[in-house]
């Protein structure tokens, strides 16, 4: 039986953007206290940018905490990792090998990645979305994290307004400021699936240069219908925003499958991932699709802030696209894993769950439960043994009320949690 998380009036005031009990907030034992804001150089004080004075990314805080805490020997069940539980299929790794053996010095490719992957990747965008597209406007990154600083930098100017609609994944916002681009959140609500609109974007009343969409989306797993992100495309095509489309988590879908951006914007950009469906998390692989005029942008940046992307790992990206099988499979099992805590989850005591139409997550409204996330999800690993991800991350607002759910681990491990959780929460 869990311990109840008091409701207090500073758990309804989150103080500086913070939800209440924050993990940021909170002290930690390798905090140093007496730790200078200013570095010191021969009795000089200097300056630390503002602009690198970003957020705390709290889930891969939260990530490395569990770690610890296994490496300890403590039995926890994960449902805190954004991370597949598989890896890159045998024959992939295979194949590196092979190329490794061929040629040992594994030196820099092109900027833009290897020519044969970036073909690869368009044949890619004909064979799953029936779009022609030419390789050179691919551009091949060290995950898509860089892609999305690469293809920021193309796009925008400092002093640019950008819009995201939260819950949002959190390295927008800190990649964005530590830009100095300027943000504007745009709430959305279960009642619309926690995605935008186009009439959402039109009754906001704000004026921004960009918008980044997510579908399916993290932290929520949700998915913008087909039709509507037509309109949106529309939308931003009619006022002059910049869409940036954000579509790390497509072909993990469980009733119907995600359409491109491409199909409908001539000037969105678009950016995948290799970690995802194609499970290479650690390998950093990712890739950005841009319109025709930003491609040389796009290579002169990437020459000068990251020379090529990783080689070795080039070769097993290469090398998966013949793997799609072994990829569905995974797939197959994620959505196992969904429908057991689909089930398992309101019988538990968790019943506010997200859509989950694809990604690996539910976000969680555990509002009748606590006003303070990151200490229930404190509370509920150490006296349940189950992590999840407070809401914080992804709704610096509203985040306080909420929890990210990753299914990507095994099934066994699904319905463990559950009854963990039935004991704890009953």
């Amino acid at each position: 039986m869990r311990k109840t998380v008091p409701l207090t009036a500073s758990h309804l005031k989150p103080t500086a953007g913070h939800g209440a009990g924050c993990a940021c907030c909170m002290p930690h034992e390798d905090d140093d206290e007496d730790e200078p804001q200013d570095t010191q150089q021969k009795g000089r004080t200097m300056k630390l940018s503002k602009r690198s004075d970003i957020e705390t990314f709290r889930a891969l805080d939260n990530l490395r905490a569990v770690n610890e805490r296994i490496a300890r020997g403590e039995d926890i069940i994960r449902l805190e990792a954004g991370q597949p539980c598989f890896g890159a299929p045998q024959a992939a790794l295979d194949y590196a090998i092979e190329m490794i053996k061929n040629d040992p010095r594994q030196g820099y490719t092109d900027a833009l990645g290897m020519t044969l992957l970036r073909d690869r990747i368009a044949v890619y965008y004909r064979d799953q979305y029936g779009e022609d597209l030419n390789y050179n406007r691919v551009t091949v990154t060290v995950g898509s994290s860089s892609g999305f600083i690469l293809a920021f930098l193309a796009a925008f100017d400092a002093g640019d307004t950008i819009a995201l609609t939260t819950p949002t994944y959190p390295a927008y916002r800190n990649i964005l400021k530590s830009l100095n681009l300027n943000i504007i959140e745009i709430e959305t609500r279960a009642e619309t699936n926690y995605q935008p609109t186009a009439a959402l974007l039109e009754d906001s009343g704000k004026k921004f240069d960009g918008l980044i969409i997510t579908s399916p989306s993290n932290p929520t797993g949700a998915m913008i219908d087909e039709t509507e992100l037509q309109k949106i495309c529309a939308w931003c095509e009619d006022n002059d925003v910049r869409l940036i489309s954000d579509e790390a988590y497509h072909r993990i879908t469980y009733e119907k499958p995600a359409q491109t951006a491409l199909k409908y914007s001539k000037t969105a950009i678009v950016l995948n991932t290799f970690s995802k469906y194609f499970a290479m998390t650690g390998w950093r692989m990712g890739w950005v699709v841009v319109p025709g005029d930003m491609a040389d942008r796009m290579k002169r940046l990437s020459e000068s802030l990251f020379v090529s992307p990783p080689t070795l790992s080039q070769h097993v990206a290469y090398k998966i696209f013949d793997h799609i099988d072994v990829l569905d499979g995974y797939v197959a099992h994620y959505k196992k894993n969904r429908d057991i805590l689909r089930e398992g989850l309101p019988k538990a005591g968790l019943k506010n769950l997200s859509a989950a139409q694809g990604a690996f997550y539910f976000y969680v409204d555990v509002s009748d439960l606590t006003n303070n996330a990151p200490d229930f999800c404190r509370q509920m690993l150490d006296e349940a043994g189950v992590s999840m991800t407070a809401g914080l991350d992804f709704d610096l607002t509203r985040g306080h009320q909420t929890l990210r759910i990753s299914y990507a681990g095994t099934p066994e491990d699904m319905h463990e949690a559950c009854a963990r959780l039935g004991k704890w929460l009953g």
